[in-house]
Protein backbone atom coordinates (compact mmCIF):
# COMPACT_ATOMS: atom_id res chain seq x y z
CA UNK A 1 0.00 0.00 0.00
CA UNK A 2 1.21 3.51 -0.75
CA UNK A 3 2.14 5.65 2.19
CA UNK A 4 0.88 8.66 0.34
CA UNK A 5 -2.42 9.68 1.88
CA UNK A 6 -5.21 10.74 -0.37
CA UNK A 7 -6.15 14.43 -0.23
CA UNK A 8 -9.32 15.04 1.72
CA UNK A 9 -12.26 16.34 -0.23
CA UNK A 10 -14.20 19.07 1.46
CA UNK A 11 -17.97 19.03 0.88
CA UNK A 12 -19.11 22.40 -0.23
CA UNK A 13 -21.88 23.84 1.91
CA UNK A 14 -25.17 23.73 0.08
CA UNK A 15 -26.77 27.07 -0.09
CA UNK A 16 -30.39 27.10 1.05
CA UNK A 17 -32.75 28.45 -1.57
CA UNK A 18 -33.48 32.07 -1.09
CA UNK A 19 -37.19 32.66 -0.93
CA UNK A 20 -38.45 34.55 -3.89
CA UNK A 21 -39.88 37.93 -3.09
CA UNK A 22 -42.84 37.05 -5.24
CA UNK A 23 -43.72 33.82 -3.41
CA UNK A 24 -46.03 35.37 -0.84
CA UNK A 25 -47.43 38.29 -2.69
CA UNK A 26 -50.41 36.44 -4.22
CA UNK A 27 -51.74 34.75 -1.09
CA UNK A 28 -54.59 37.23 -0.77
CA UNK A 29 -56.21 35.93 -3.97
CA UNK A 30 -57.88 32.92 -2.25
CA UNK A 31 -59.69 34.98 0.36
CA UNK A 32 -60.60 37.66 -2.17
CA UNK A 33 -62.08 35.11 -4.61
CA UNK A 34 -64.20 33.49 -1.91
CA UNK A 35 -65.39 36.92 -0.73
CA UNK A 36 -66.52 37.82 -4.26
CA UNK A 37 -68.31 34.45 -4.58
CA UNK A 38 -70.19 34.97 -1.32
CA UNK A 39 -71.03 38.54 -2.26
CA UNK A 40 -72.59 37.18 -5.44
CA UNK A 41 -74.65 34.73 -3.35
CA UNK A 42 -75.81 37.65 -1.21
CA UNK A 43 -77.18 39.54 -4.21
CA UNK A 44 -78.80 36.38 -5.58
CA UNK A 45 -80.59 36.01 -2.24
CA UNK A 46 -81.81 39.63 -2.32
CA UNK A 47 -83.06 39.20 -5.87
CA UNK A 48 -84.95 36.05 -4.87
CA UNK A 49 -87.33 38.01 -2.67
CA UNK A 50 -89.03 39.34 -5.79
CA UNK A 51 -89.56 35.91 -7.33
CA UNK A 52 -93.20 34.87 -7.57
CA UNK A 53 -93.46 31.18 -8.50
CA UNK A 54 -92.11 27.74 -7.70
CA UNK A 55 -90.02 27.62 -10.87
CA UNK A 56 -88.16 30.72 -9.69
CA UNK A 57 -87.82 29.17 -6.26
CA UNK A 58 -86.20 26.04 -7.70
CA UNK A 59 -83.82 28.11 -9.81
CA UNK A 60 -82.84 30.08 -6.72
CA UNK A 61 -82.10 26.92 -4.74
CA UNK A 62 -79.97 25.52 -7.57
CA UNK A 63 -78.11 28.81 -7.97
CA UNK A 64 -77.33 29.12 -4.26
CA UNK A 65 -76.26 25.49 -4.07
CA UNK A 66 -73.94 25.97 -7.01
CA UNK A 67 -72.43 29.08 -5.46
CA UNK A 68 -71.81 27.41 -2.11
CA UNK A 69 -70.42 24.27 -3.78
CA UNK A 70 -67.97 26.47 -5.64
CA UNK A 71 -66.84 28.03 -2.36
CA UNK A 72 -66.36 24.63 -0.76
CA UNK A 73 -64.30 23.32 -3.70
CA UNK A 74 -62.04 26.36 -3.72
CA UNK A 75 -60.89 25.82 -0.16
CA UNK A 76 -57.91 23.56 -0.88
CA UNK A 77 -54.13 23.95 -0.40
CA UNK A 78 -52.69 25.86 -3.35
CA UNK A 79 -49.16 26.42 -4.63
CA UNK A 80 -47.92 29.99 -4.38
CA UNK A 81 -44.91 31.48 -6.16
CA UNK A 82 -42.59 30.28 -8.93
CA UNK A 83 -39.34 28.32 -8.49
CA UNK A 84 -36.08 30.27 -8.77
CA UNK A 85 -34.16 29.37 -11.94
CA UNK A 86 -31.11 27.17 -11.25
CA UNK A 87 -32.26 26.08 -7.80
CA UNK A 88 -34.14 22.96 -6.71
CA UNK A 89 -37.82 23.37 -7.40
CA UNK A 90 -39.28 24.11 -4.03
CA UNK A 91 -42.61 25.80 -3.59
CA UNK A 92 -44.49 27.01 -0.59
CA UNK A 93 -47.74 25.18 0.14
CA UNK A 94 -50.28 27.42 1.78
CA UNK A 95 -52.21 25.35 4.30
CA UNK A 96 -55.52 27.14 4.35
CA UNK A 97 -58.10 26.64 7.03
CA UNK A 98 -61.64 25.81 5.85
CA UNK A 99 -63.58 28.98 5.13
CA UNK A 100 -67.21 28.96 6.33
CA UNK A 101 -69.80 28.73 3.59
CA UNK A 102 -70.87 32.23 4.55
CA UNK A 103 -70.39 34.68 7.40
CA UNK A 104 -73.33 34.85 9.85
CA UNK A 105 -74.81 37.94 8.24
CA UNK A 106 -74.92 36.30 4.81
CA UNK A 107 -76.35 33.07 6.25
CA UNK A 108 -79.16 35.07 7.83
CA UNK A 109 -79.83 36.90 4.57
CA UNK A 110 -80.07 33.67 2.59
CA UNK A 111 -82.32 32.15 5.26
CA UNK A 112 -84.59 35.17 5.15
CA UNK A 113 -84.87 34.92 1.37
CA UNK A 114 -85.69 31.21 1.45
CA UNK A 115 -88.36 31.61 4.08
CA UNK A 116 -89.79 34.60 2.22
CA UNK A 117 -90.24 32.24 -0.71
CA UNK A 118 -91.93 29.76 1.63
CA UNK A 119 -94.44 32.40 2.67
CA UNK A 120 -95.16 33.18 -0.99
CA UNK A 121 -95.74 29.51 -1.78
CA UNK A 122 -98.19 29.18 1.11
CA UNK A 123 -100.06 32.33 0.09
CA UNK A 124 -100.33 31.12 -3.51
CA UNK A 125 -101.65 27.70 -2.49
CA UNK A 126 -104.31 29.15 -0.19
CA UNK A 127 -105.10 32.38 -2.02
CA UNK A 128 -108.88 32.03 -1.62
CA UNK A 129 -108.70 31.55 2.14
CA UNK A 130 -106.15 34.33 2.37
CA UNK A 131 -108.52 36.74 0.64
CA UNK A 132 -111.25 36.07 3.21
CA UNK A 133 -108.85 36.42 6.15
CA UNK A 134 -109.12 32.77 7.18
CA UNK A 135 -105.42 32.23 6.65
CA UNK A 136 -102.52 34.67 6.61
CA UNK A 137 -98.76 34.62 6.26
CA UNK A 138 -96.54 37.23 7.90
CA UNK A 139 -92.81 37.54 8.42
CA UNK A 140 -90.54 39.03 11.08
CA UNK A 141 -86.78 39.09 11.46
CA UNK A 142 -86.74 35.62 13.02
CA UNK A 143 -90.00 33.90 12.05
CA UNK A 144 -92.44 33.13 9.28
CA UNK A 145 -95.93 33.02 10.78
CA UNK A 146 -98.76 30.97 9.27
CA UNK A 147 -102.04 31.85 10.98
CA UNK A 148 -105.16 29.69 10.60
CA UNK A 149 -108.59 30.56 11.99
CA UNK A 150 -109.83 27.81 14.29
CA UNK A 151 -113.01 27.51 12.21
CA UNK A 152 -110.88 26.09 9.38
CA UNK A 153 -109.60 23.30 11.59
CA UNK A 154 -112.13 22.45 14.31
CA UNK A 155 -115.81 22.34 15.10
CA UNK A 156 -117.10 24.80 17.69
CA UNK A 157 -115.59 23.99 21.09
CA UNK A 158 -113.83 20.89 19.67
CA UNK A 159 -110.20 19.91 19.33
CA UNK A 160 -110.37 17.04 16.81
CA UNK A 161 -109.36 18.10 13.30
CA UNK A 162 -112.02 18.07 10.59
CA UNK A 163 -111.44 16.24 7.30
CA UNK A 164 -110.96 19.60 5.58
CA UNK A 165 -108.33 20.52 8.17
CA UNK A 166 -106.41 17.31 7.50
CA UNK A 167 -106.32 18.07 3.77
CA UNK A 168 -105.15 21.63 4.43
CA UNK A 169 -102.42 20.55 6.85
CA UNK A 170 -101.21 17.97 4.36
CA UNK A 171 -100.36 20.81 1.96
CA UNK A 172 -98.77 22.83 4.76
CA UNK A 173 -96.66 19.84 5.82
CA UNK A 174 -95.38 19.37 2.27
CA UNK A 175 -94.06 22.93 2.32
CA UNK A 176 -92.57 22.64 5.82
CA UNK A 177 -90.78 19.39 5.00
CA UNK A 178 -88.96 21.14 2.17
CA UNK A 179 -87.43 23.62 4.64
CA UNK A 180 -86.77 21.74 7.91
CA UNK A 181 -86.73 24.17 10.82
CA UNK A 182 -88.05 24.68 14.33
CA UNK A 183 -91.84 25.04 14.35
CA UNK A 184 -93.91 26.24 17.30
CA UNK A 185 -97.65 25.58 17.01
CA UNK A 186 -99.67 28.01 19.15
CA UNK A 187 -103.28 27.45 20.14
CA UNK A 188 -105.41 30.50 21.03
CA UNK A 189 -109.03 30.85 22.15
CA UNK A 190 -111.44 33.68 22.88
CA UNK A 191 -112.45 34.69 26.40
CA UNK A 192 -115.72 32.74 26.58
CA UNK A 193 -115.68 29.84 29.05
CA UNK A 194 -115.68 26.30 27.67
CA UNK A 195 -119.00 24.44 27.74
CA UNK A 196 -117.92 20.90 26.87
CA UNK A 197 -117.78 18.47 29.81
CA UNK A 198 -114.61 17.04 28.25
CA UNK A 199 -112.74 20.29 28.76
CA UNK A 200 -111.55 21.95 31.94
CA UNK A 201 -110.69 25.42 30.65
CA UNK A 202 -109.55 27.42 27.65
CA UNK A 203 -106.01 26.45 28.61
CA UNK A 204 -107.04 22.86 28.11
CA UNK A 205 -108.76 23.61 24.79
CA UNK A 206 -105.91 25.68 23.33
CA UNK A 207 -103.32 23.07 24.31
CA UNK A 208 -105.32 20.19 22.82
CA UNK A 209 -105.90 22.09 19.58
CA UNK A 210 -102.23 22.89 19.09
CA UNK A 211 -101.34 19.28 19.95
CA UNK A 212 -103.81 18.00 17.33
CA UNK A 213 -102.13 20.12 14.67
CA UNK A 214 -98.68 18.90 15.73
CA UNK A 215 -99.87 15.28 15.61
CA UNK A 216 -101.08 15.73 12.04
CA UNK A 217 -97.91 17.51 10.89
CA UNK A 218 -95.76 14.72 12.35
CA UNK A 219 -98.02 12.11 10.74
CA UNK A 220 -97.49 13.88 7.40
CA UNK A 221 -93.71 13.69 7.78
CA UNK A 222 -92.56 16.77 9.71
CA UNK A 223 -89.63 15.88 11.99
CA UNK A 224 -91.04 15.42 15.52
CA UNK A 225 -87.79 16.74 17.03
CA UNK A 226 -88.42 20.09 15.35
CA UNK A 227 -92.02 20.84 16.35
CA UNK A 228 -93.93 21.44 19.61
CA UNK A 229 -97.42 22.60 20.69
CA UNK A 230 -98.11 25.59 22.93
CA UNK A 231 -101.47 26.60 24.43
CA UNK A 232 -102.06 30.28 25.24
CA UNK A 233 -105.73 30.09 26.19
CA UNK A 234 -107.22 33.59 25.70
CA UNK A 235 -104.13 35.38 27.02
CA UNK A 236 -102.70 36.44 23.64
CA UNK A 237 -105.64 38.03 21.78
CA UNK A 238 -105.13 39.76 18.44
CA UNK A 239 -107.93 42.19 19.21
CA UNK A 240 -110.11 42.91 22.22
CA UNK A 241 -112.88 40.37 22.77
CA UNK A 242 -115.69 42.91 22.38
CA UNK A 243 -117.77 41.25 19.63
CA UNK A 244 -118.39 37.95 17.89
CA UNK A 245 -116.21 38.96 14.93
CA UNK A 246 -113.39 39.96 17.28
CA UNK A 247 -113.63 36.65 19.12
CA UNK A 248 -113.51 34.83 15.80
CA UNK A 249 -110.20 36.54 15.02
CA UNK A 250 -108.81 35.50 18.40
CA UNK A 251 -109.74 31.82 17.95
CA UNK A 252 -106.75 30.75 15.91
CA UNK A 253 -103.76 28.45 15.53
CA UNK A 254 -100.42 29.99 14.57
CA UNK A 255 -97.48 28.05 13.14
CA UNK A 256 -94.29 29.96 13.83
CA UNK A 257 -91.46 28.74 11.60
CA UNK A 258 -88.00 29.79 12.74
CA UNK A 259 -85.41 31.16 10.35
CA UNK A 260 -82.57 30.23 12.66
CA UNK A 261 -80.74 26.96 12.09
CA UNK A 262 -81.09 24.27 14.75
CA UNK A 263 -80.68 20.50 15.01
CA UNK A 264 -83.71 20.10 17.24
CA UNK A 265 -86.26 22.19 19.09
CA UNK A 266 -84.97 21.41 22.59
CA UNK A 267 -81.48 22.73 21.85
CA UNK A 268 -83.00 25.70 20.04
CA UNK A 269 -84.94 26.71 23.15
CA UNK A 270 -82.56 25.81 25.95
CA UNK A 271 -78.99 26.12 24.68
Amino acid sequence: MSDTSRPLRHRQATKRPVASASQGRDRWILSYADFITLLFAFFVALYSISLQNQGDEQRLKETLQGVFDAVQKSVKPINIGEPVVGEPQSVDVVDTKPIPVAPPAIEETVSSAVYALLSQVVENQFSGLHTTGQISVTESADWVNLELRSGLLFGQGEYELTNEAVALLMLVANVLKAYPSVILVEGNTDDLPVTSPRLVSNWHLSGLRSASVVDELVYQGVDPKMVAPIGFSSEQPKVRNTSDSAREQNRRVVLRISKREADNLHDYLFQ
